[in-house]
């Protein structure tokens, strides 16, 4: 017998301007499918720029800051320099960077960036769309760095696909440059162009060498820990990215003495200046 076809449902009609309809907003957790359906190596060990005369400089970024007080009190409580970097809009975003500032954490904005999977997960309030001309992505940007003052630089929330558009990372650039910030790149896709966007503007610039917490297991945390020691041990300098997450800080807290020790816990503006000459 002969079967039927199978029935395609038609593709909605829409118009150049039409903007899908986004997915639920993730705030406090990260585009981490992304990460396990594809996977995402570090960048290549760069030969440091300066030679190190005390210790090995290491910055650990948190990310997705700005939801949960609790959580960002919990990292500041552990005396270290940090590096809070912050969404924008986010519900306690003054009180945190206000407290942080008070302590020896450094402040960064955490872009929320169009992800490859959109608009089924949704990078949340103030993201920047590969859909946006120039003139709207500029105004978002700006609005952005606004709402988290004190921010001494930038890091990409999501980002898989706005981050591969070399046009749209060179006018995000450019607003950065102006403001005189640097730029971390979390590699959130291996076909990330920021490196060389920012080389063109000459825009200060490091990439992210581990993310800590992607599997939320002390196993886990531990053993990225200890591949953030052996990677700067390598190159010179190592930034990790981490999350707001209790495990994680348990595994911070206990491994503490084993990190100073190692190297030299500092901020990203440090590890970005060191790697600029």
């Amino acid at each position: 017998l002969m079967r039927p076809a199978p029935r395609v449902a038609a593709k909605p009609k829409t118009t150049p301007f039409a903007r899908p309809e986004a997915g639920p907003v993730h705030h406090s957790v990260p585009d981490f499918e992304a990460f396990h359906r594809e996977t995402v190596p570090p960048p290549t060990p760069i030969t440091r720029a300066k030679p190190v005369t005390n210790a090995i400089p290491v910055a650990l970024i948190i990310d997705d800051i700005g939801y949960d007080r609790k959580m960002a009190n919990g990292f500041l409580a552990l005396d270290i320099p940090l590096t809070f970097s912050v969404l924008p809009k986010g519900t306690f975003n003054h009180s945190i960077i206000d407290s942080a500032l008070k302590k020896d954490v450094e402040i960064m904005l955490h872009l929320p960036m169009e992800p490859g999977n959109y608009p089924s997960v949704n990078p949340g309030p103030g993201a920047l769309l590969s859909s946006m001309g120039p003139d709207e992505l500029i105004a978002q940007l700006n609005a952005n760095l606004d709402d988290v003052p004190n921010a001494r630089g930038v890091n990409n929330h999501m980002g898989s696909r706005l981050t591969a558009s070399s046009e749209q990372m060179r006018q995000i650039f450019t607003i950065l440059k102006k403001r005189t910030l640097f730029f971390v790149a979390s590699r959130t896709t291996k076909y990330t162009l920021c490196r060389r966007s920012a080389a063109l503007l000459h825009l200060p610039f490091a990439e992210r060498d581990v993310f800590i917490d992607h599997e939320q297991t002390h196993a886990f945390v531990r053993k990225q820990l200890k591949l953030l020691i052996k990677r700067a041990r390598r190159q010179g300098y190592a930034i990790g990215i981490a999350h707001p997450h209790p495990i994680t800080l348990e595994v911070l807290k206990d491994m503490l003495p084993e990190l100073k020790e190692a190297v030299f816990l500092t901020h990203a503006s440090h590890v970005v200046s060191f790697q600029q000459g």
